[in-house]
């Protein structure tokens, strides 16, 4: 009996024991604070999401919500995320505001330097209009080559000469 006592003493002691780390690693973690975001998305996914989904998205209010979402970054002294400004360019561009469009993309090139080539060709064809190489009924579009334009027209690349017949080339010419 006197062993049964001691095995009830042992298991209760070993119990207690877990439940007072337990209880300490609950304490321990409720003092964890959580990770702060990198950056401040907000709206700025959804804006993006209904953009490419093209749902008929009015394009100032998305314009708007990015723009409140500016506001509350600097309030909160968050960076915007990667994209962020390039997105507001191409929305403020759809709207027909260009100069805060290029505004945009230019600051998207300051705030991340690896997107500088993509910024720079977005800001190369900014005004340019989209042509259409061939129209349903399979005649050239209007100002095209093709259509007998030579206004428009840009002279053809040269075409790379054809590469030697294996054999041809001597060493040393």
């Amino acid at each position: 009996m006197i062993t049964h006592n001691n095995n009830r003493r042992a298991g209760a002691a070993r119990a207690g024991r877990i439940l007072a780390i337990a209880a300490l690693a609950g304490v321990l973690s409720a003092c964890v604070q959580q990770p702060k975001s990198m950056y401040s998305w907000q709206s700025y996914q959804g804006s993006v999401y209904s953009y490419l989904k093209d749902d008929g998205g009015d394009y100032a209010t998305q314009t708007l919500a990015m723009e409140k979402n500016i506001e509350t970054a600097r309030a909160a002294n968050a960076e915007l995320p990667p994209g962020f400004r390039a997105h507001l360019g191409m929305l403020y561009m759809k709207m027909g505001n260009g100069d805060k469009g290029v505004e945009q993309m230019q600051g998207e090139k300051a705030a991340f330097p690896e997107a500088a080539p993509f910024m720079d060709f977005l800001l190369r064809n900014v005004g340019k209009p989209q042509t259409v190489a061939a129209t349903d009924a399979g005649t050239p579009a209007a100002g095209s080559p093709a259509a007998g334009s030579p206004a428009s027209a840009k002279p053809a690349a040269a075409e790379p000469a054809a590469p030697a017949e294996a054999g041809t080339l001597k060493k040393g010419s």
